[in-house]
Order: C-alpha cells, then sequence, then structure tokens
C-alpha cells in the first residue's frame, strides 16, 4: 500500500486528504464525551489519537498554547482560547478550548466534526457534488454603497474584483458557468439573489466584501455560517456546514498567500445571506477599507487583479476536491508483469587496436609523470658568509 498524494498550487487543502483513512477510524480510541455548559467536548488527546498526530515541541517564541501534527500538518491552539491554525491558516473555534479537573485539554465536538475533519479530510464530506455553476455575488450596489472612505468605495471594488473573477475563471475553466447576482453596480434584495442561487445548476456561491473597523485594523476574512447551537432549529445554510468550511479555508489560504495580506481566519457569523442560501457558500471581506495602507490597495487594479487571481485558485481547489471523482487515499499498487529474459544477439567482437609505434631513438623523450618521476637531490646547504670585517679608519701617524 502507497499513500498518494496530489499537489495543488498554493493550497495546503488536498494535501491534507489522505492523513486519515479507514483504518485510523477503525483503530480509533473509545471518545469520551464531557458536558460543559450545555457544550459537548472531547479530549484533545481523543483528535491526537484518530488522526494519528504526535505532540509536538512549542518553539520558543510560540505563543500556542498546544500543538500537534505530524510531517504533513501542524495544528496549532492558541493563543486566544478559540483561535487554532491549521497548516499555516487561521481558524476561529466556535466554542473556546477548555481544560479538565486534570488539566487536560478538551475541544468541543461541533469544532472537532464541522470544523477540524472538513479540513483534514475534505473528501470524506457527505454529499459533495461536482461544481458545474460558480454565483458571484459583489457586495452592496446602487443605492447602497457599502463602506466608504477617501480611498475605497466598498461598491465600486466588489464589482471591479467580480469581474476580474470571472473573467480568470472562465479562462481556466471554459466549460464553467459563472454567474453575477447583479450587473453594472445595481441593487439587488437578499431574497432576490435567494432565489436565483436556488434556481442555478449545482452552484457555489461566494459574496465578496470590504470591511470597516478600527484604522489599525486590517486583514482578509472569511466567513460560513454559523453552525446550530444545541436546541436551535438548523437553518438551510447549515445543511453545507462541512463543505462550507472546506470552501472557506480553500479561499482564506489561496487569498492569504496570493495577496500576502494578514490572516485575518477562517470565520463563523449569523449573517442572514448566509443562512438563507441552501449551497456551499462563503462571504470574503476582502480587506478593511478603514485601514489606509488596505484602502489604498483596494482601490488599486493591480491589487484587485491578485485578489481576483487568489480568489480563482481557492475555487479551483475547492472545486477539485469537492468533485466525487477525486480519490486521494491508500491504493493498492498496480501488479506489473516482469519484462521477459533478454536475447543475447551475437555481436562482432571488436578489432583489435593497433600498437603505438615505438618513439624514435633521438626523439624528444616522453616526459615522466610525476609518480614515476626521480625526485630531486635536497640542494646542499649554503654556507653563511664569514662576518665582514670591520674597516681600519684610523689613519697612520
Amino acid at each position: 500500500m502507497i499513500l498518494m498524494r496530489r499537489s495543488f498550487h498554493l493550497l495546503l487543502l488536498l494535501g491534507l486528504m489522505p492523513l486519515c483513512s479507514h483504518r485510523a477510524v477503525a483503530n480509533a480510541t473509545a471518545w469520551v464525551n464531557t458536558e460543559v455548559n450545555g457544550v459537548s467536548y472531547l479530549p484533545l488527546e481523543n483528535l491526537r489519537s484518530f488522526y494519528k498526530f504526535t505532540p509536538m515541541q512549542r518553539p520558543a517564541r510560540s505563543k500556542a498554547r498546544v500543538l500537534v501534527g505530524n510531517k504533513d500538518v501542524k495544528l496549532e491552539f492558541g493563543p486566544a482560547l478559540r483561535e487554532l491554525t491549521i497548516g499555516g491558516t487561521r481558524c476561529m473555534l466556535t466554542h473556546p478550548l477548555m481544560d479538565d479537573a486534570k488539566g487536560d485539554f478538551l475541544i468541543s465536538r461541533v469544532d472537532m466534526v464541522k470544523l477540524i475533519d472538513p479540513i483534514l479530510r475534505p473528501t470524506y464530506i457527505q454529499g459533495r457534488r461536482a461544481v458545474k455553476t460558480v454565483v458571484i455575488d459583489p457586495g452592496h450596489g446602487g443605492h447602497d454603497a457599502g463602506t466608504q472612505t477617501s480611498w475605497v468605495r466598498e461598491a465600486d471594488c466588489t464589482q471591479l474584483v467580480a469581474t476580474k473573477l470571472r473573467d480568470e475563471l472562465l479562462r481556466r475553466m471554459p466549460e464553467l458557468k459563472v454567474q453575477f447576482t447583479h450587473e453594472q453596480n445595481q441593487y439587488r434584495s437578499e431574497q432576490q439573489r435567494v432565489d436565483q442561487i436556488s434556481q442555478a445548476e449545482a452552484p457555489i456561491f461566494i459574496s465578496l466584501h470590504v470591511n470597516s473597523g478600527r484604522s489599525d485594523v486590517k486583514g482578509v476574512e472569511t466567513y460560513t455560517a454559523a453552525p446550530a447551537a444545541p436546541g436551535e432549529q438548523p437553518r438551510p445554510g447549515n445543511v453545507h456546514d462541512t463543505a462550507n468550511t472546506a470552501l472557506a479555508y480553500a479561499l482564506q489560504t489561496a487569498l492569504v498567500r496570493g495577496t500576502e495580506a494578514e490572516d485575518g481566519g477562517c470565520r463563523r457569523a449569523r449573517y442572514s445571506l448566509l443562512n438563507s442560501v441552501n449551497c456551499p457558500a462563503a462571504m470574503v471581506e476582502m480587506g478593511y477599507a478603514t485601514h489606509e495602507e488596505e484602502g489604498k490597495n483596494l482601490a488599486t487594479a493591480e491589487y484587485q487583479t491578485k485578489l481576483a487571481q487568489s480568489l480563482a485558485e481557492g475555487i479551483c481547489n475547492y472545486m477539485r476536491m469537492a468533485d466525487p471523482a477525486t480519490r486521494l487515499a491508500y491504493v493498492e499498487i498496480p501488479k506489473v508483469e516482469e519484462p521477459p529474459t533478454p536475447v543475447k544477439a551475437d555481436i562482432p567482437a571488436k578489432k583489435a587496436a593497433p600498437a603505438r609505434k615505438a618513439a624514435p631513438r633521438h626523439g624528444k623523450a616522453k616526459p615522466q609523470s610525476k609518480r614515476s618521476a626521480p625526485k630531486k637531490a635536497a640542494p646542499a646547504p649554503r654556507k653563511k658568509n664569514p662576518p665582514a670585517q670591520r674597516k681600519n679608519t684610523r689613519r697612520r701617524r
């Protein structure tokens, strides 16, 4: 048995698929549930054992509370109790990391099932299907301009990036269907957008926005619908919780690496639009218009092109993963028949090379090699000259 991997540019997502095979599932230790404030928690040791991870030594400068992983991927919990970094990409936990009476760490079951597992094993997502349509939603439009600063206007920026993204997707995949929720900076209600998505063929939904906040805050963030709380009725967007996570992780990883922007992380929120969409969906905050450097970048065509190319990369990586034809798992090595015994061919013997002619007696002697050359006799020690006699300068009387 061998482990077959496929490496996709700028993304660790598909490289993580084979980390847990069916054998790891069968050999997993018994899960131990602990309820804390109505939330089901699992020991972090269960996660480590299930994925065959090993405890890792924390680097001196690391602020992580605990590290687990292997040669392919590393999970860093902390420094904040809700912060988790998987393969270099930040993710925010739904519930904070806890510790039990023994001091061992606990992680919520919902984060284990709907955040960590879809990232480590995306091909195990139930109901995954090949994507045929990408619906792009340029945030705001018409009378709704969104965030406005002296550097950038949100509605204009999202429309320009959406257009570049459509062109990039069609360049890579001409057969793909790409739709806009509105054209030429028009306003459409939330219900109109939801209705359009419901009529699309095998879609995913990407909503583009520009963020606002304090003047010192910057970075890209990707949001998905928050999982239903215990005892809460799931919403249409919760049907694809695991697929939403895989899509958001693919987009966030590609954005951070493609634009070199600060990693704001994969996050969950109860946005009405994400709750209402019945397909894998994510909302991308492409940067903060209220940050001077980032706001100026968002207004330039060069940075908008970087955003579009990075988003296209993330979408393509998710599409490869979502396609049921994609299988990255343990597979049998195909048997190869041994080649037949080679037949010995009759090859005529080579003629002997003619002997070299002896050098003429009065010819120039062949120089001897360094090894065979006789050693030169050491020169006789040089006699020192006797000291010069002092000249008599006395005058005769």
